[in-house]
Formats: C-alpha cells, sequence, structure tokens
C-alpha cells in the first residue's frame, strides 16, 4: 500500500462514487470494506478494471471487516441508512449511531483520519469523535463542505463567474439555520459584497434556507448524492495531497465560544494532520 491510502465504509451510492473519483484522480490507494462482501468484492475488481482504459497506477482492494481499514491514512464513513420521508433528525441518528459504534470498535487506537458523510452529519460526527475518544482535528464532517459548494454554485450562477473562482464559507450546523459568512467571501480574491448586490446576496440565503428544508422535505428516491461526493472528494484531496487548503468543515467544538459536545462546521485549515488550525 502507498504511503496515503482512504479506507472507505459504505460502497453505496455515495461511497462508490468517491471511490471511482478518487481512483480516476488517482490521488492515493483505495481500500472497500461493507456489510456486503460482495459489492466491496465487486467494486474493487471493477475499478481495478477500469485503471487499463484510464491510466492510474493506485491499488483498490476490499476487506471484509472494518478492522482492516486500521493501516489507512484517512476512513470515509459512508455506511448507514438514509433519512426516510418523515423521519426527525433524532430518528435517523438513533438508527445510524450504531456505525459509530461498529467504527469505534474496530478502529480505536488506530492513527487514521476520519471524515464523516453519514447523516446527519453534525450527530455523527460529534459521537465519532467521542467514542474514538479523539481530538477534533481529526475527525471531520462534510457538512460545511457541502453546504459551502452549493453557496459558492449559487454565487456563480448569480454573478455568472466561474465556481473556481470563488471562495465561500458556511458555519454552523448543516442545516437551514447554517449561516454564509459573506464577509469571508470572496471573487477571486475580491470580497463578494463588493461585487454582488445586497439583494442578490439575501436571495442567495434565502434559496439556500428554503433547499435545506426542501431537501429533508424529500429523502425518498430524491436524495443529495454528487453534490456530497463532490464534498468528500475535496476534504479528502486536501488531507492526503496535504494542500492546506481552507475548508468549511464539520468538527466536534470544544470550548468554542463557551460550546462543547457538538459538532458545526468552521472554516479551518485542512492538510495531512486533519482539521490542523480553524481559522
Amino acid at each position: 500500500m502507498s504511503e496515503q491510502s482512504v479506507g472507505v465504509l459504505g460502497v453505496g451510492r455515495l461511497g462508490s462514487d468517491v471511490a471511482f473519483t478518487l481512483a480516476e484522480r488517482d490521488l492515493c490507494d483505495i481500500v472497500l470494506c461493507d456489510t456486503d462482501r460482495e459489492r466491496a468484492e465487486y467494486l474493487a475488481s471493477d475499478l481495478t478494471d477500469t485503471s487499463f482504459g484510464h491510466i492510474y497506477n493506485r491499488r483498490v482492494s476490499w476487506v471484509d471487516d472494518i478492522s482492516g481499514l486500521a493501516q489507512c491514512s484517512v476512513v470515509l464513513i459512508a455506511a448507514g441508512a438514509r433519512r426516510q420521508p418523515g423521519a426527525t433528525t433524532g430518528e435517523l441518528f438513533d438508527q445510524n449511531r450504531r456505525v459509530a459504534r461498529e467504527v469505534a470498535d474496530a478502529l480505536v487506537g488506530s492513527s487514521a483520519l476520519f471524515v464523516v458523510a453519514t447523516e446527519p452529519v453534525d450527530l455523527m460526527t460529534a459521537e465519532l469523535a467521542r467514542l474514538l475518544r479523539l481530538p477534533p482535528s481529526r475527525v471531520m464532517g462534510i457538512g460545511g463542505v457541502v453546504d459551502s459548494l452549493r453557496v459558492r454554485s449559487a454565487l456563480g450562477e448569480t454573478l455568472s463567474v466561474g465556481p473556481d473562482y470563488i471562495r465561500a464559507h458556511v458555519v454552523g450546523p448543516h442545516s437551514s439555520e447554517a449561516v454564509i459568512v459573506w464577509d469571508y467571501s470572496s471573487i477571486n480574491g475580491i470580497p463578494v459584497r463588493s461585487i454582488a448586490a445586497a439583494a442578490d446576496l439575501e436571495a442567495i440565503e434565502a434559496t439556500f434556507r428554503s433547499e435545506s428544508d426542501a431537501r429533508l422535505a424529500q429523502m425518498n428516491e430524491s436524495f443529495s448524492r454528487y453534490t456530497p461526493a463532490m464534498a468528500c472528494l475535496e476534504l479528502l484531496r486536501s488531507i492526503v495531497k496535504d494542500d492546506r487548503r481552507v475548508l468549511s468543515v464539520t468538527i466536534p467544538w470544544v470550548d468554542v465560544l463557551g460550546i462543547s459536545g457538538v459538532a458545526m462546521g468552521v472554516p479551518a485549515v485542512i492538510g495531512r494532520f486533519g482539521a490542523e488550525r480553524p481559522v
């Protein structure tokens, strides 16, 4: 296995999307794990075969137990149930917290970093950090990255600017209560408030909140897939390449503004040691 490797726990739609993108971009070795062992084995074989059509040199393998991910540099948690129509956040957490317990039982003491994509991201991130007894820097959720991608997309559409030139940060919970930090958002280094009309920014905020609520009401077959996958990719790439990018990530709060025991999004420098420094 190469120096950098990502373990993917849960190879349903999200996990398999992330695994394919990691392989296609030749970022790192990949180790797959799923309760459906045949699915993990087949996907590993399929991605290995794909390497002959699109040249990449990383190894794709699979393991039949979570403990087999212990040697990975980073473990992506993408396993668990999806929210069903009418289900509350608490009910979904009750279903999925078993994933956090299984990960902790198998990987406590591992030197890996952990990226959480399983919903509800905020609660799962806090629970996993608690069970693994890890500092906030080593357990990160994708909630803030997902929200920031959506704001960047909305800004790009409103201003007719490519999203690559846009920096935007969203802080707080991964929900309609998140806060878009316009004062720290920019277009190619230019403060966004000096370019966009106040009415446009207010409209983006209103749409962001209404769409966040609408997604919760439509969590049957109309669930988010590709935006979370790209959020995972951004976060994983910054870790394995030690890019030291500033991303809004969900991390456990320990005496932040007097708050502890929860996880919410904050901008942080992301590198090979995880969320190295909130900014």
